[in-house]
Protein backbone atom coordinates (compact mmCIF):
# COMPACT_ATOMS: atom_id res chain seq x y z
CA UNK A 1 0.00 0.00 0.00
CA UNK A 2 3.10 2.69 0.91
CA UNK A 3 4.49 1.43 -2.15
CA UNK A 4 1.38 1.93 -4.72
CA UNK A 5 1.21 5.76 -2.80
CA UNK A 6 4.55 6.39 -3.48
CA UNK A 7 4.66 5.71 -7.27
CA UNK A 8 1.27 7.77 -7.41
CA UNK A 9 2.82 10.67 -5.49
CA UNK A 10 5.81 10.31 -7.93
CA UNK A 11 3.63 9.67 -11.22
CA UNK A 12 1.18 13.19 -9.87
CA UNK A 13 4.76 15.20 -9.40
CA UNK A 14 5.88 13.88 -13.03
CA UNK A 15 2.40 15.07 -14.40
CA UNK A 16 3.32 18.55 -12.75
CA UNK A 17 6.64 19.03 -13.99
CA UNK A 18 5.14 17.59 -17.49
CA UNK A 19 2.46 19.94 -17.88
CA UNK A 20 4.20 23.16 -18.03
CA UNK A 21 6.33 21.34 -20.95
CA UNK A 22 3.27 21.05 -22.79
CA UNK A 23 1.57 24.00 -22.54
CA UNK A 24 5.68 25.98 -23.54
CA UNK A 25 4.86 23.69 -26.55
CA UNK A 26 1.81 25.06 -27.67
CA UNK A 27 2.68 28.21 -26.86
CA UNK A 28 5.56 28.46 -29.09
CA UNK A 29 3.98 26.84 -32.07
CA UNK A 30 1.27 29.17 -31.70
CA UNK A 31 4.43 31.76 -31.79
CA UNK A 32 5.75 30.35 -34.74
CA UNK A 33 2.54 30.09 -36.74
CA UNK A 34 1.70 33.96 -36.20
CA UNK A 35 4.64 34.50 -37.46
CA UNK A 36 3.59 32.29 -40.49
CA UNK A 37 1.02 34.01 -41.17
CA UNK A 38 2.18 37.32 -41.01
CA UNK A 39 4.18 36.56 -43.68
CA UNK A 40 1.87 34.78 -45.59
CA UNK A 41 -0.04 38.02 -45.29
CA UNK A 42 2.36 40.23 -46.42
CA UNK A 43 3.07 37.49 -49.72
CA UNK A 44 -0.53 37.99 -50.81
CA UNK A 45 -0.07 41.85 -50.31
CA UNK A 46 3.52 43.09 -50.44
CA UNK A 47 2.34 46.78 -51.37
CA UNK A 48 1.63 47.22 -47.26
CA UNK A 49 4.65 48.41 -45.99
CA UNK A 50 3.74 48.50 -42.27
CA UNK A 51 2.41 45.49 -40.18
CA UNK A 52 -0.57 47.06 -38.66
CA UNK A 53 -1.68 47.55 -42.38
CA UNK A 54 -2.36 44.64 -43.04
CA UNK A 55 -5.44 44.15 -40.38
CA UNK A 56 -6.72 47.78 -41.39
CA UNK A 57 -10.65 47.49 -41.61
CA UNK A 58 -11.60 46.86 -45.68
CA UNK A 59 -7.96 44.94 -46.34
CA UNK A 60 -8.53 41.70 -47.69
CA UNK A 61 -5.88 40.12 -45.39
CA UNK A 62 -7.75 41.48 -42.33
CA UNK A 63 -8.85 38.36 -41.15
CA UNK A 64 -5.79 36.57 -41.69
CA UNK A 65 -3.87 39.30 -39.44
CA UNK A 66 -5.95 39.43 -36.76
CA UNK A 67 -6.17 35.83 -36.11
CA UNK A 68 -2.25 35.99 -36.45
CA UNK A 69 -2.22 38.71 -33.93
CA UNK A 70 -4.58 36.85 -31.94
CA UNK A 71 -2.20 33.57 -31.98
CA UNK A 72 0.30 35.27 -30.50
CA UNK A 73 -1.63 37.02 -27.73
CA UNK A 74 -2.40 33.39 -27.10
CA UNK A 75 1.41 32.34 -27.25
CA UNK A 76 2.37 34.64 -25.01
CA UNK A 77 -0.52 34.02 -22.69
CA UNK A 78 0.77 29.83 -23.03
CA UNK A 79 4.25 30.89 -22.21
CA UNK A 80 3.60 33.00 -19.30
CA UNK A 81 1.01 30.15 -17.79
CA UNK A 82 3.98 27.60 -18.49
CA UNK A 83 6.27 30.02 -16.99
CA UNK A 84 3.76 30.34 -13.67
CA UNK A 85 3.62 26.47 -13.25
CA UNK A 86 7.36 26.00 -13.68
CA UNK A 87 9.35 24.19 -11.28
CA UNK A 88 12.13 26.99 -11.77
CA UNK A 89 11.64 30.16 -10.62
CA UNK A 90 11.40 32.99 -13.61
CA UNK A 91 12.27 36.48 -11.74
CA UNK A 92 13.81 39.06 -12.66
CA UNK A 93 13.00 42.39 -10.58
CA UNK A 94 9.60 41.32 -10.88
CA UNK A 95 7.99 38.03 -11.95
CA UNK A 96 8.69 37.18 -16.04
CA UNK A 97 5.08 35.96 -16.16
CA UNK A 98 3.76 39.53 -14.78
CA UNK A 99 5.39 41.29 -17.98
CA UNK A 100 4.49 38.06 -19.95
CA UNK A 101 0.32 38.17 -19.30
CA UNK A 102 0.44 41.94 -19.95
CA UNK A 103 2.08 41.59 -22.94
CA UNK A 104 -0.49 39.17 -24.34
CA UNK A 105 -3.34 41.33 -23.25
CA UNK A 106 -1.84 44.18 -25.37
CA UNK A 107 -1.48 42.13 -28.19
CA UNK A 108 -5.01 40.05 -27.68
CA UNK A 109 -6.55 44.67 -27.74
CA UNK A 110 -4.48 44.77 -30.65
CA UNK A 111 -6.46 42.03 -32.60
CA UNK A 112 -9.48 43.05 -32.12
CA UNK A 113 -9.41 47.08 -31.93
CA UNK A 114 -8.00 47.12 -35.69
CA UNK A 115 -6.54 50.33 -37.37
CA UNK A 116 -8.87 51.94 -39.55
CA UNK A 117 -8.31 51.92 -43.53
CA UNK A 118 -4.61 53.05 -44.20
CA UNK A 119 -3.42 52.83 -40.47
CA UNK A 120 -2.46 56.58 -39.98
CA UNK A 121 -0.62 57.62 -37.35
CA UNK A 122 -3.03 58.93 -34.04
CA UNK A 123 -3.73 62.48 -33.69
CA UNK A 124 -3.05 63.01 -37.89
CA UNK A 125 -5.40 63.95 -40.41
CA UNK A 126 -8.17 61.17 -41.02
CA UNK A 127 -6.90 59.18 -37.44
CA UNK A 128 -9.99 57.78 -35.51
CA UNK A 129 -9.38 56.90 -32.07
CA UNK A 130 -9.79 53.23 -33.46
CA UNK A 131 -6.03 53.87 -34.33
CA UNK A 132 -4.97 55.38 -31.41
CA UNK A 133 -6.29 52.19 -29.39
CA UNK A 134 -4.67 49.98 -31.86
CA UNK A 135 -1.22 51.65 -32.15
CA UNK A 136 -0.64 51.80 -28.61
CA UNK A 137 -1.70 48.63 -27.50
CA UNK A 138 0.40 47.22 -30.60
CA UNK A 139 3.45 49.20 -29.54
CA UNK A 140 3.08 48.54 -25.78
CA UNK A 141 2.81 45.12 -26.12
CA UNK A 142 6.15 45.11 -28.37
CA UNK A 143 7.53 47.04 -25.51
CA UNK A 144 6.73 44.63 -23.03
CA UNK A 145 8.31 41.99 -25.10
CA UNK A 146 11.36 43.60 -25.09
CA UNK A 147 11.33 44.18 -21.09
CA UNK A 148 10.57 40.18 -20.91
CA UNK A 149 13.54 39.31 -23.20
CA UNK A 150 15.63 41.77 -20.83
CA UNK A 151 14.23 39.72 -18.26
CA UNK A 152 15.24 36.22 -19.42
CA UNK A 153 18.39 37.41 -20.13
CA UNK A 154 19.38 38.62 -16.58
CA UNK A 155 18.31 35.01 -15.37
CA UNK A 156 21.45 33.05 -14.53
CA UNK A 157 20.30 29.48 -16.35
CA UNK A 158 20.88 28.74 -20.24
CA UNK A 159 23.59 31.08 -21.16
CA UNK A 160 22.53 30.77 -24.70
CA UNK A 161 18.95 32.08 -24.11
CA UNK A 162 20.57 34.85 -22.52
CA UNK A 163 22.50 35.46 -25.62
CA UNK A 164 19.87 35.11 -27.62
CA UNK A 165 17.69 37.60 -25.75
CA UNK A 166 20.36 40.10 -25.37
CA UNK A 167 21.01 40.02 -29.19
CA UNK A 168 17.07 39.84 -29.92
CA UNK A 169 16.32 43.19 -27.49
CA UNK A 170 18.75 44.86 -29.02
CA UNK A 171 18.21 44.20 -32.91
CA UNK A 172 14.28 44.24 -32.04
CA UNK A 173 14.54 47.67 -30.07
CA UNK A 174 16.78 49.09 -32.75
CA UNK A 175 14.63 47.97 -36.18
CA UNK A 176 11.63 49.05 -34.36
CA UNK A 177 12.56 52.59 -32.85
CA UNK A 178 14.09 53.27 -36.30
CA UNK A 179 11.30 52.42 -38.35
CA UNK A 180 8.82 54.34 -36.37
CA UNK A 181 11.00 56.89 -36.44
CA UNK A 182 10.92 56.78 -40.37
CA UNK A 183 7.03 56.73 -40.21
CA UNK A 184 6.53 59.50 -37.64
CA UNK A 185 8.58 61.76 -39.87
CA UNK A 186 7.02 60.79 -43.14
CA UNK A 187 10.79 59.08 -44.60
CA UNK A 188 10.81 56.06 -46.62
CA UNK A 189 8.17 54.25 -46.03
CA UNK A 190 9.53 50.81 -47.74
CA UNK A 191 12.05 50.40 -45.52
CA UNK A 192 10.62 51.50 -42.60
CA UNK A 193 8.14 49.22 -43.52
CA UNK A 194 10.76 46.23 -43.90
CA UNK A 195 12.19 47.43 -40.42
CA UNK A 196 9.03 47.27 -38.81
CA UNK A 197 8.57 43.55 -39.83
CA UNK A 198 12.19 42.59 -39.09
CA UNK A 199 11.55 43.79 -35.90
CA UNK A 200 7.77 41.94 -35.54
CA UNK A 201 9.15 38.75 -36.56
CA UNK A 202 12.30 38.52 -34.23
CA UNK A 203 10.21 39.28 -31.36
CA UNK A 204 7.60 36.68 -32.51
CA UNK A 205 10.26 34.61 -32.85
CA UNK A 206 11.59 34.98 -29.58
CA UNK A 207 8.53 34.31 -27.78
CA UNK A 208 8.57 30.54 -29.81
CA UNK A 209 12.23 30.15 -28.97
CA UNK A 210 11.45 30.99 -25.38
CA UNK A 211 9.13 29.08 -24.96
CA UNK A 212 10.65 25.64 -25.85
CA UNK A 213 13.11 26.62 -23.94
CA UNK A 214 10.95 26.62 -20.90
CA UNK A 215 9.68 23.23 -21.88
CA UNK A 216 13.38 21.86 -22.61
CA UNK A 217 13.80 22.85 -19.32
CA UNK A 218 10.89 20.97 -17.52
CA UNK A 219 11.31 17.98 -19.22
CA UNK A 220 15.17 17.73 -17.67
CA UNK A 221 13.59 18.85 -14.37
CA UNK A 222 11.17 15.82 -14.84
CA UNK A 223 13.20 13.53 -16.16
Amino acid sequence: MTRTTELSAATTGGGRLRRPALVATAGAIAAFASAGLIWLCRSWDPSVHYVSQLGATGMSTAPVFNLALLLLAVATVLVDRAVVGSARPYRAGWPVAATLVACGLCFALASVVTCSPGCPVPFTPGALPQDLVHITSAVTGFVLAIIAMAQVAALRRRPWMRAASVATLVAVGATSFTGAMISLFRGDTVLGGNLEFTAATLAIAWFGVFGLQVASDERISAS
